[in-house]
């Protein structure tokens, strides 16, 4: 188919006690503890980093660094090579000089710190010595607004929004503070709304316009709010954005321990197991895992025909045949794919084709496939179709004007190649 909390004992003990309501609350099926440990390592890393963060702030940098080696040695892939990096960012930022005042210093200091999402303790670092009041430039700081959120004063952060919008020349921006603004006001009413939960995730968290999509801010509200969803349809809404998040992080065991449990809570929605079974056959086919691969790939397209993206199933059924030089029964179920009902111009969000091209890809590789049987009459038959009959759509001029050509040398080559057979 087509990637928290305070410095204190007590902050701490909340995160825990986070940890533990996530690795129950929303379990359908007994986990094993590796599993359990799985669903909520995202959450037991935000956390340590922030506290780090928190130290960093109390200019306890060597304790900082302690946790980070800690966090290096303890956390999975990918929590703990990000431990590694900030370690190196914090040495190399103190580094910059010695003067604590050095505004370069301040400034990666508090860049640090947000990446941590220890935004308290970024909005410490750029107040003025001696006072809790902000300057005009802390104000006027691109990211004064999302940290006033992102410390739980709503409040400030809504005015300082209101302040931005009222100011801001700039269409782009003037649409972006305007919706941070509705999505703050309209919030309160909203905690337990899974629908409004993830448009806040895509507004504010993946927006990437103040920030770099924040991962780990949209997982905690995600999770937050899972446990509130309505119906099956929310509920796996919530589930397909957690997997979203957890991918962009490079987190894979997370990712699979959180498949996991949509699939055993969502197991009788045809779409959801179409969606875990193509994924699983997917990463089995990078791995080399063959029949394992086509074992997935064979109960989507054996066992859920009226599925929108059976034509994934069938493909990839007929692609690991190929890829075990499986000719014959390969191109057999390639052909499936012509007279059934696919969507050749159905849209992936997820992958670099934004058209499905189904027919246009099983025309293709039917070619393939007769040219390694040393068929080259059939191969050129199959490769024309592609190029008259099924033809390659896309939204991408690049992509339309590289596959055109490719299939145009395809082309001349089985020409020749059947003229020296003749």
């Amino acid at each position: 188919m087509r990637r928290v909390f305070g410095g204190t004992i007590k902050a701490l003990t909340i995160g825990i006690g986070i940890a533990v309501a996530l690795a129950t609350s929303v379990l359908a099926e007994p986990l094993s503890s590796d599993s359990s440990r799985a669903l909520t390592n995202w959450l037991a890393a935000t956390s340590s980093f922030k506290h780090s963060g928190d130290l960093i702030a109390d200019e306890k940098y060597s304790e900082a660094t302690a946790e980070f080696n800690s966090d290096t040695a303890s956390f999975p892939v990918p929590y703990g090579t990000m431990a590694a990096q900030f370690a190196f960012r914090l040495d190399s930022t103190l580094k910059l000089s010695t003067n604590r005042d050095d505004p370069q210093r301040i400034r990666a200091l508090v860049e640090l710190c947000t990446d941590l999402r220890a935004h308290k303790a970024a909005l410490r670092l750029v107040m003025p010595s001696g006072t809790n009041a902000p300057s005009e430039d802390v104000t006027e700081e691109g990211m004064y607004a999302w940290r006033l959120f992102e410390s739980g004063d709503a409040k400030s952060a809504l005015a300082e929004y209101e302040r931005r919008l009222a100011k801001e020349e700039v269409d782009i921006w003037q649409n972006y503070y305007r919706e941070q603004v509705r999505l703050i006001k309209e919030r309160p009413a909203n905690l337990t709304n899974a629908q409004f939960a993830i448009e806040f995730v895509k507004e504010h968290y993946m927006k990437g316009l103040e920030t770099q999509a924040d991962l780990f801010g949209a997982m905690v509200e995600l999770t937050r709010v899972l446990p509130f969803a309505r119906d099956a349809k929310d509920s796996i809404a919530v589930y397909q954005n957690i997997l979203k998040c957890l991918a962009g992080l490079g987190d894979d065991i997370g990712r699979d321990a959180w498949q996991e449990k949509l699939f055993n809570e969502h197991k009788s929605d045809p779409e959801v197991c179409v969606s875990v079974y193509l994924d699983r056959g997917k990463k089995a086919y990078y791995k080399k895992d063959l029949p394992g691969a086509q074992a997935f790939y064979k109960k989507v397209s054996s066992g859920y025909p009226d599925s929108p993206f059976w034509g994934d199933g069938q493909y990839g059924l007929g692609l690991v045949l190929q890829e075990q030089q499986k000719y014959d029964e390969a191109m057999a179920e390639y052909a499936k794919i012509f007279p059934s009902k696919v969507n050749d111009y159905l849209m992936d969000q997820e992958s670099s084709e934004d058209c499905a091209n189904y027919r246009f890809k099983a025309a293709i590789r039917i070619s393939e496939c007769s040219e390694a049987k040393k068929d080259f009459a059939k191969a050129l038959e199959y490769v024309l179709l592609a190029r008259d009959r099924y033809k390659f759509v896309s939204y991408c001029k690049d992509c339309l004007r590289e596959t055109r050509k490719n299939v145009d040398e395809r082309v001349k080559r089985l020409q020749e190649a059947g003229k020296k057979t003749d």
